[in-house]
């Protein structure tokens, strides 16, 4: 009798002391991006199969939004958990900046993303060498008859681009005044209208290497203007920007290096959302960039160390404790 209390007391003991650890959960959730065929659907991807491998039956599943802005308010409401927005959309959200009636509260951020998609400035270079454009602050002296194109309204790369150009004392309507004219285009619309020289200047954000640009350059001798430091002061404290440098390798005019600005794109959520759950999806990019970095050229960049490079909103608690036990932080 004796032997048997002290058998299964120990028995019990044991198995306490030798139980197996709670198997970390499976993360399942949604994270709202863009439009379905473009470089955040392809980001979606790398984060769900960088979550796959970080906790096997795991799903993040992208879904289709119209952008930055539009994800703020989607991830407040909880139709998605996580959201990708540029620094800018999280700027006015946080500041309650229209298009946002109030401060958006609770913000957090996860991750950057990437931050290397700058702002481009592609003049046609017989136009620039006729009226003497070197930079903005040119075209705001010399104010020539410029047939300009942005891109499309609503997004924040026209509306950066727009700032800018105000940040020189330059309006629409002065480009008007002057002989020229404005239109707001995507991309590919943009890239055509320079191939077919009927643009003399568009402004919109690429990153280097973007087949747009060798598709222009085939048809058109380009130059790249510079963006002023005041102007390019003024956009980054509004926007919450970076400043920029294209590098003289990829320069499609062959012209040296060109100073500007860059966005930011930010993983967010709020701080609603459970700390594992944070936690988990900042430690899956963390431990699998190859994941993220595979889905793209245009992500070959993604390296753990500029997951942090941001100060738009604070990063969620969860996130805080990958990043303390990755050393970045």
């Amino acid at each position: 009798m004796k032997f048997s209390a002290i058998a299964t007391t120990t028995a019990l003991c044991l198995g306490t002391a030798i139980a197996a650890p709670a198997m970390a959960q499976d993360i399942n959730e949604s994270v709202c991006g863009a439009s379905p065929g473009g470089l955040w659907s392809l980001v979606g991807t790398g984060l769900d199969a960088a979550v796959k491998e970080e906790r096997p039956g795991s799903t993040i599943t992208y879904q289709t939004s119209s952008g930055g802005l539009a994800n703020v308010v989607q991830v407040t409401k909880g139709t998605c958990a996580l959201g990708m927005a540029n620094d800018g959309d999280l700027a006015f959200a946080s500041a309650g900046t229209e298009p946002f009636k109030a401060p958006v509260e609770g913000l957090r951020a996860l991750a950057v993303l990437y931050d290397w998609a700058p702002v481009w400035w592609i003049a046609r270079r017989d136009f620039a060498e006729e009226y003497g454009l070197e930079d903005l602050s040119d075209l705001a002296e010399k104010k020539p008859p410029v047939r300009l194109v942005f891109n499309r309204r609503g997004l924040l790369t026209s509306a950066i681009t727009e700032s800018t150009l105000e940040a020189l004392g330059v309006s629409l309507d002065d480009i008007e005044d002057w002989g020229g004219s404005v239109q707001f285009q995507a991309s590919g619309e943009q890239t055509g209208l320079m191939r077919d020289g009927r643009v003399d200047l568009l402004a919109n954000t690429l990153f280097e290497g973007h087949s747009s640009l060798t598709q222009m350059s085939e048809a058109v001798d380009l130059k790249l203007l510079a963006v002023p430091d005041d102007a390019a002061a003024a956009v980054i404290e509004t926007y919450k920007l970076k400043p920029w440098t294209i590098s003289a390798d990829a320069n499609p005019g062959g012209d040296g290096d060109v100073k500007t600005v860059t966005t930011s794109i930010i993983l967010f959520a709020t701080q609603d959302l459970d700390d594992d759950t944070a936690y988990a999806v900042t430690k899956a990019m963390l431990d699998h960039p190859d994941a993220m970095a595979a889905v793209s050229s245009a992500m070959s960049r993604f390296a753990p160390a500029g997951m942090i490079d941001q100060d738009v909103v604070p990063f969620h608690e969860g996130a805080i404790r990958a990043y303390k036990e990755a050393g970045l932080m």
